[in-house]
């Protein structure tokens, strides 16, 4: 089969061709064709965006220097191991009352 045969065959419809086509579609079917282009387009516009990883995924640990093997994460800024987060809470008990008072602040201020 030659090029030429192979455009003749492939061919886009002439724009009175495809006119004729929608005439004869039922009005329900367009407008289905018109809501699911707006409700399509309107995800698209308003899909959330992908969150921003703080660290680089490839590299999700690094090697503590002078370990034999030991890795930490790279969110941390020394190498030295982390005790506590908060100077407070040393216990998982004090963790849950400190999380009750946090809250607690939160919510009295959400009130006001």
């Amino acid at each position: 089969m030659q090029a030429h045969e192979l455009f003749r065959y492939f061919r886009m419809p002439e724009l009175a061709d495809f006119r004729q086509y929608v005439r004869t579609l039922p009005t329900n079917t367009l407008m289905g064709f018109g809501a699911f282009a707006a409700l399509t387009t309107f995800w698209y516009a308003t899909r959330p965006k992908a969150l921003k990883p703080p660290c680089d995924l490839s590299m999700q640990s690094v090697e503590v220097a002078g370990s034999d093997g030991a890795r930490r994460s790279p969110l941390l800024d020394s190498d030295e191991p982390l005790v506590c987060f908060y100077d407070d809470v040393t216990t998982l008990y004090e963790g849950f009352q400190r999380g009750i008072q946090v809250s607690s602040k939160h919510l009295l201020n959400l009130c006001d």
